[in-house]
């Protein structure tokens, strides 16, 4: 995880701190400074690993698949679940990033990745640029690097 982070936030943004938000089976937040290391970061559940739970842990939940919701307040079980899911993760992605900003003490860019990163795209203000093809970039780069030694 943490050489992936670096390789791909080096390789993007040189010299610019930067938090990755991979939304993938878990939902990681990874810190690189503009020296290009890897300062740590968060891992929460995943959103489909989060609506697997809801659906096997209850009795009557349906399995869903995360989308905006047009509202907020829903008006049936499906609705509410939608909502519930979408803008709790919302929720989420920007206290963690807010607080890793807030400890890390200078500015980052915010970048998104991972197959579910689209769906948040344009629904919260702390992602600065979704990447889809980050992790692909980064393993590139460290591919280049590992030849060389």
């Amino acid at each position: 995880m943490a050489s992936r982070s670096r390789g791909r936030a080096r390789r993007l943004f040189p010299r610019t701190p930067v938090l990755v938000v991979d939304f993938g089976t878990s939902t990681n937040f990874d810190v690189v400074d503009e020296e290009g290391s890897y300062c740590g970061g968060s891992i929460a559940p995943g959103i489909n690993l989060s609506i697997e739970a809801l659906h096997n842990a209850t009795a009557l939940l349906p399995r869903i698949v995360v989308e905006k919701p047009k509202q907020v307040i829903g008006t049936n079980t499906v609705a509410c679940m939608h909502s519930g899911v979408f803008w709790g993760y919302i929720g989420l992605i920007e206290g963690i990033v807010a607080r890793i900003k807030a400890e890390f003490g200078r500015p980052m860019k915010v970048v998104s990745t991972g197959g579910l990163a689209p769906v948040f795209e344009g629904s919260t203000g702390v992602i600065d640029q979704n990447a889809p093809d980050i992790t692909a970039r980064g393993l590139i780069e460290i591919f280049k690097r590992s030849k060389k030694k």
